[in-house]
């Protein structure tokens, strides 16, 4: 696969990375870790499909998105919608970090998963906003121009995966996400098989994306990144798609009204992408 990143770039910098975007209770555990074995598992991490949750993968991707927000200029007051969210604390814990006493947002419609949510970012200094509903439906939530930055971290597949199963009848809401994936993957490989997952899945993506430019700021920025799970490829999640996610993605928002695709040095345009508001 194409690495996520540079490891000759990365390692050099992750110690002091680990000093700023850990908990005290992750550090100690990070600092348990001989420094081969932190470079071992940051290759792993960056050149092949993630296979284990490591304190290495929370300080890579935390630092990562602390770049973003940096190579932004977002200010110190950061109103943050995260879509899709699932459990994944990444992104709340890196603003708790960089940008403290901000505004975290995210649209979560599975309840296991928010419980989950709740409970990680627990005591973080940010003002926590949690709407249970789908992102479609934001404006009974949210005011126009309300959102400085909205990411998808890691939830393009997601939400393309929760639209099919939508029209195909599968509750997604009330059930366990882990458990659903097996017949969310099975949709996949029909839809691939059948040449029709763009039929199916990309108007109602693009619409979503007009749906969520209302809530963001003029010049504000919707992030979007993605990486690969081993758990996912050996339970038949179709390589090519997953692998080209973003490039399926930005080709099917080429061209779309109101925004426009920006690039930031460092970030592949195979893992990344940047619109920004018009």
């Amino acid at each position: 696969m194409i690495p996520l990143d540079d490891v000759d770039k990365c390692y050099p910098l992750i110690n002091e990375r680990a000093q700023r975007f850990l908990s005290e209770q992750e550090l100690k555990q990070y600092l348990s870790l001989p420094q081969n074995e932190v470079e071992h598992q940051l290759k792993l991490l960056l050149e092949s499909p993630i296979a284990q949750f490591t304190v290495v993968n929370e300080v890579y991707f935390r630092a990562r998105w602390a770049e973003v927000f940096e190579a932004l200029q977002l200010g110190d007051e950061l109103t943050l919608l995260e879509v899709a969210s699932g459990d994944a604390d990444m992104v709340p814990q890196v603003m708790a970090r960089t940008h403290p006493n901000s505004t975290y947002i995210t649209a979560n419609m599975n309840k296991s998963l928010t419980t989950s949510l709740l409970q990680k970012t627990l005591g973080l200094p940010l003002h926590m906003k949690v709407i249970e509903d789908d992102a479609a439906y934001l404006e009974q939530h949210l005011s126009s121009g309300s959102v400085d930055l909205i990411v998808f971290q890691h939830a393009v597949n997601d939400i393309i995966q929760a639209i099919l199963c939508g029209q195909a009848g599968i509750d997604t809401i009330h059930t366990d996400w882990m458990e659903t994936l097996p017949a969310m993957i099975k949709l996949l490989h029909q839809e691939v098989a059948s040449g029709t997952l763009e039929v199916h899945a990309m108007q109602p993506f693009i619409t979503l994306i007009h749906t969520l430019l209302i809530f963001l700021r003029t010049d504000g920025i919707i992030a979007m990144n993605h990486y690969m799970f081993q758990l996912d490829l050996d339970w038949g999640y179709p390589l090519d798609l997953f692998e080209n996610i973003i490039p399926l993605t930005r080709r099917w928002l080429n061209g779309i009204q109101g925004c426009e695709e920006i690039f930031i040095p460092g970030f592949d345009r195979q893992w990344w992408i940047f619109l920004q508001k018009r």
